[in-house]
């Protein structure tokens, strides 16, 4: 099977086409298997990309290897997945299955190690774990969800550059905003 090229950059046309990757992901919700594996082609690499970089921050490696969670995205993706309306869209419903997924997977180890009870940790005045520290992905969803409340877009800036591993250009563009904009709302998160 040959992977298609595709880069991140490259805008999505803006009919429903099947050759994008909104046309293949809303075909695939319409039953076109063939549809869905080209649009899990053209996305896999940077998601596996952002799922390695979720591995160095501390995912037990014995029990979730990057291209299982990367996997499990488009599973969880497949089985719930509404129809897309862009790229933006589909990135967002990526980071937030990647982000479920991480705190799915910390509560079974937490469980298993302390008898199923999760601690409840602030995030407030902690920094950001960054590659080979552990993440508490409880504390950092809950980190999440009141920065929404606050400023949903940074939140979706920050949620798009850490679970999916966009980078501020990518996620300026996505958003319509410059990439100064972006860098600003990740700074101030």
């Amino acid at each position: 099977m040959a992977l298609v090229s595709y880069s991140r950059m490259d805008p999505e046309p803006k009919s429903s086409s099947t050759d994008g990757l909104t046309g293949l992901l809303n075909l695939g919700l319409a039953g076109d298997s063939s549809a869905n594996d080209r649009a899990f082609q053209m996305v896999y690499a940077e998601l596996r990309r952002s799922a390695q970089r979720q591995m160095r921050r501390g995912i037990d490696a014995a029990t979730l290897s990057p291209t299982g969670l990367v996997s499990e995205v488009f599973i969880k993706l497949n089985d719930g997945m509404p129809r897309v309306n862009d790229r933006a869209h589909f990135y967002s419903l990526a980071a937030r299955a990647m982000r479920q997924i991480l705190l799915d997977h910390q509560r079974d180890k937490q469980a298993a190690k302390r008898g199923g009870k999760a601690p409840h940790v602030e995030l407030i005045g902690e920094p950001l774990a960054g590659e080979g520290e552990d993440i508490d992905y409880f504390a950092l969803d809950q980190a999440l969800e009141s920065l929404r409340q606050m400023d949903p877009r940074a939140a979706q800036v920050v949620e798009w550059h850490f679970f999916s591993g966009l980078n501020f250009l990518e996620i300026a563009e996505l958003l319509g905003i410059s990439d100064k904009t972006a860098r600003r709302d990740w700074d101030s998160a």
